[in-house]
């Protein structure tokens, strides 16, 4: 790969190790192999040089001076869960893995502040707030895993964005470094100021290209005490999109208001089994009424219901309890494990509409695969009533031809459909390393050269998470590579492993290690690279692996988490024999 950076010579690796210490300093391919797997199709090449576990704001300038002196691609990484894939490692170098900074500093009620690392998990800080009545209101569907400190570079949204907003509506204050070490301090713990530019607001969503981010002050608010959630079925999409835009004409606004695509429902309704396998095949709306009363929930509740029947909804189910509730939002919960069952592939995409062209765009969608005559690429569409949509294909990333049918698909999505309908590329994943050639169709060459130009004063010598689109119009390197087995003849990787990150939350192995290499996505990467031969098995690697894959407890913790219900604790047994035949 020709590289725009330097290589890390031996001395300035060892000046790296001495800021983090050996402890958190990861060189072995090994390891760093398991740090080039993401959402996207796999890309070899682009595999880290260096792994650093930074500690604190000082560590992390330090690195930074010295990556900006000799021109060391610098990307941060939470905890690898970016749908546009914005912490691989286009041009290798450094990945700082903020797995270290995940402290909750300190919290004021009065304030209604809470401040955190970057490291912090979404989940931990809401059952954290809980005991207090309070709550962050962002909800991607990675919070099991996903960090603050990445939420707040894409600016994530969620499931209660219609009513509660994205990230950007709770960031306060950020302390960021520069790319040349600098600590500043953005913002105020005040609700208002105006006294400096908004810069603050220019490094949510910048995806790690401005500034690295060390700490984090969120606005939080009090739980809501009640909650009445609905079930529907439509069988046209212009019934379920009336159904939704009467609700906009009342005022209503649900905390919760989802929507699944025909092949979505018809592929979640059969992984789930039980009563859903009832249930007519057709568009699902679920909606959800939140409030502090009884009779505020209720009489909303019931004009939005009685909105659903007046637009045809063929189910009208309401649950009645708690148990109830968590079986009907399985059917969204579960949208992207059980398409990702049906086929060896699933890429997520992300983008926004209005919603006065919402049935439009999901009959165009649905047509894709006939109009470009691929029929061994499906889509599937769910998402946010706000206009939010995830458009998923279903294809094998181990064939070229689908790959090379993918990619045409992708391109129509965002060209012939979203743009044209006045959208937007992305609405919460980011434009990451696999949406640049998309820019400039939506907002046109002169925003696209600001936007870079506003990169260059913060970062001149590029640095910061090189191949982001927003502020890099480099071609990335070029995945050119046709990888094919070589270890194993029962084709192990259809294990439809999303790379989601889901089975990082629980495994004590990883919770011990901190690094992605002792996590079952991590050992999952190196069974990868064993089967396709990437991996050769060595006397100077033997043990390192050995160790990676015996650090496994077999607990099981890891596929209760696991959306797809890949079986963990199999697969690693499997590998075991692979090394073994390889003694």
């Amino acid at each position: 790969m020709n590289s725009p950076y330097n290589t890390i010579s031996e001395d300035l690796k060892k000046d790296f190790e001495k800021i983090v210490g050996p402890k958190y300093f990861f060189s072995e391919y090994e390891i760093r192999w398991t740090y080039a797997f993401g959402t996207s199709v796999f890309n070899k090449d682009w595999i880290p040089d260096l792994i650093l576990m930074p500690k604190n704001a000082q560590q992390v300038s330090e690195i930074l001076k010295l990556a900006n002196i000799y021109k060391i691609p610098v990307t941060p990484r939470g905890s690898g869960t970016s749908l546009s894939v914005g912490s691989l490692s286009a041009y290798r170098g450094l990945i700082l893995d903020f797995s270290q900074m995940n402290k909750i500093l300190s919290i004021s009620i009065e304030n209604n502040i809470v401040e955190v690392e970057p490291g912090v998990i979404s989940d931990d800080l809401n059952e954290f707030l809980k005991d207090y009545g309070y709550f962050f209101p962002p909800d991607p569907g990675s919070s099991i895993i996903a960090t603050i400190g990445g939420m707040v570079a894409t600016n994530s949204g969620g499931v209660q964005a219609f009513k509660y907003g994205v990230t950007k509506d709770y960031v306060l204050y950020l302390e960021i470094v520069l790319a040349d070490g600098r600590i500043l301090n953005l913002g105020s713990k005040t609700l208002k100021d105006v006294s400096s530019y908004n810069l603050k607001d220019l490094i949510i969503s910048s995806e790690g290209t401005l500034a690295i981010i060390t700490k984090i002050g969120l606005r939080i608010k009090p739980l809501p005490k009640k909650r009445k959630l609905g079930f529907y079925i439509f069988k046209k999409i212009e019934d379920l999109s009336n159904a939704v835009k009467n609700l906009r004409q009342r005022g209503i606004v649900p905390i919760l208001l989802e929507f699944l695509d025909k092949l979505t429902t018809q592929v979640a309704f059969e992984f789930l089994g039980g009563d859903f396998l009832s249930y007519p095949k057709g568009y699902v709306l679920l909606a959800e009424i939140d409030g502090n009363t009884n009779n505020e929930v209720e009489e909303t509740f019931s004009i939005l219901h009685t909105i659903m029947i007046k637009n045809n909804s063929v189910v009208s189910k309401i649950a009645a309890n708690d148990q109830e509730r968590e079986v009907l939002i399985s059917a969204r919960k579960n949208a992207l494990p059980a398409l990702a069952r049906i086929s060896p592939t699933a890429c997520l995409e992300d983008c926004s509409i209005q919603l006065t062209d919402f049935s439009n765009v999901i009959k165009q969608v649905e047509r894709i695969p006939e109009i470009l005559k691929i029929p061994n690429v499906k889509v599937a569409t769910f998402g946010h009533m706000e206009g939010n949509l995830h458009p998923t294909f279903l294809f094998n990333e181990n064939d070229p031809k689908d790959v090379e049918d993918f990619n045409i698909a992708k391109d129509y999505l965002y060209e012939k459909i979203i743009i044209p309908n006045s959208g937007t590329i992305t609405g919460e994943h980011g434009i990451g390393k696999i949406k640049t050639d998309y820019l400039k169709s939506q907002h046109g060459k002169d925003i696209v050269k600001l936007m870079r130009q506003i990169k260059k004063i913060f970062d001149p010598n590029m640095i910061l998470n090189p191949g982001i689109g927003k502020s890099d119009d480099r071609l990335l390197p070029a995945n050119k590579i046709i990888r094919s087995l070589k270890n194993q003849k029962n084709r192990l990787l259809e294990l439809n492993c999303m790379r989601c990150g889901f089975c990082l939350a629980k495994c004590p192995s990883r919770l011990y290690y901190k690094s992605e290499a002792y996590s079952p996505r991590g050992r999952l990467s190196i069974l990868n690279g064993l089967v396709f031969g990437d991996l050769l098995l060595n006397d100077d690697n033997q043990k390192l692996v050995n160790d990676i894959i015996n650090s496994c407890t077999l607990c099981g913790s890891c596929l209760i988490e696991c959306p797809a219900g890949v079986p963990t604790y199999k697969i690693f047994e499997k590998v075991r024999e692979i090394i073994h035949s390889q003694k």
